[in-house]
């Protein structure tokens, strides 16, 4: 039985270059295309990064808007009650105010609340490598530096104001007041019950737990100390707010470009 063998006729030399550049291109297109995907996704990624941020740099501004109002009072109140306290004869004309003022400077919110979702995000999830401004990307790690140096002050106010709290509890009465008002603003409206207390002095002979004055000094001194670590922690919380301001400003200019 007869073979038949069929013969190829070999490939020119161009053939083979065609074949190699049309495979060449195939590969150079999916690669360009999966690279397209990749960077749309990750331009989304930034988008709504940047979007979220936006969104927690407004409620942080509103946040410290509030709480500036309310550490305005609160240096008001530290302020006035040091003053009497180192005044003659003070138990006798300001007893009621006294009272009033360290109501107030313990029933007025004044620490920060942060949005800190999208900066832990970027910061945990390795979120940076996504912002492709890097003067965006710059003043967000400014921003963080400055929240680290708020909260390091805050642990000094913080401090201050426990220590506050329990020198009065050892001089005053507590349950001596009425409150009304919107306390989801971080304060109410304080009302003494001056008949609660004069009646307390018919039993005791004073409106006090004690009429020490040193003690009272002591509660002077720190409720002085109180009133200047707050009034460091307000101008932190004022530059925060302003870096706020523009990095919400840059991210939303840049957005319309």
């Amino acid at each position: 039985m007869e073979v038949h063998h069929h013969s190829h006729k070999p490939k020119k030399w161009k053939e083979y270059i065609t074949e190699f550049i049309m495979l060449f291109f195939a590969v150079f297109s999916g690669f360009l295309a999966e690279s397209y995907l990749d960077y749309r996704t990750e331009r989304h990624k930034e988008h709504d990064y940047l979007v979220s941020l936006v969104s927690d740099l407004k409620i942080d501004s509103a946040d410290i808007s509030i709480k500036e109002v309310n550490m305005n009072e609160v240096i008001d109140y530290g302020s006035k009650l040091s003053d009497t306290i180192y005044k003659d004869k003070w138990m006798e004309k300001y007893t009621d105010s006294v009272y009033i003022w360290s109501e107030n400077v313990f029933d007025t919110e004044v620490i920060l609340q942060y949005a800190d979702g999208t900066i832990d995000q970027l910061k945990n999830a390795g979120g940076f490598r996504l912002i492709k401004s890097m003067e965006i990307s710059e003043k967000i790690k400014d921003y963080i530096k400055g929240q680290s140096r708020i909260k390091g002050q805050e642990e000094a106010v913080n401090h201050t104001f426990d220590l506050l709290l329990s020198m009065r509890n050892n001089l005053m009465y507590i349950r001596m007041f009425d409150y009304t008002g919107n306390v989801l603003n971080g304060k109410s409206n304080v009302t003494l019950k001056i008949e609660k207390l004069n009646a307390i002095k018919e039993k005791t002979g004073s409106m006090f737990l004690t009429n020490n004055q040193t003690e009272f000094i002591k509660y002077s001194n720190t409720a002085s100390n109180y009133t200047g670590q707050l009034f460091v922690y307000r101008a932190m919380a004022l530059s925060q707010k302003e870096k706020a301001t523009e990095l919400i400003k840059l991210i939303e200019s840049k957005d319309h470009q």
